[in-house]
């Protein structure tokens, strides 16, 4: 059976379903979720500038763009910024669930 052929009902049962699935794994989330105390002084391996221009001259730009896009992707894991990345992912989900399942307008043959 298509995702197209089910009943209008069904497939808004079915995006209700990811909806509260998803928003209340992510308040959950949000309300156990402890954040890892920040150093005052940061990690001093990879905030100095020597370091930093050590990669540059390695690596070139795409170097240091390569290495911050990953810190900032594995941070999206962790804590509260997890409760986020999944009410995120959640709500993407629904809308193209929502959207691959829409009745689509039936084409006129010529």
């Amino acid at each position: 059976m298509s995702w197209t052929l089910m009943p209008r009902r069904a497939r808004l049962d079915i995006i209700r379903a990811i909806l509260l699935v998803g928003l209340t794994s992510a308040v959950t989330v949000f309300l156990t979720a402890v954040d890892p105390a920040d150093s005052p002084l940061g990690d001093p391996r990879t905030d100095s500038k020597v370091y930093r221009r050590t990669m540059e001259m390695v690596g070139g730009t795409a170097n240091l763009v390569a290495s911050d896009l990953t810190e900032w992707l594995g941070g999206l894991w962790h804590g509260r910024n997890l409760a986020y990345t999944l009410a995120v992912l959640t709500l993407v989900l629904a809308w193209g669930f929502h959207f691959i399942t829409e009745e689509q307008p039936p084409v006129a043959k010529k």
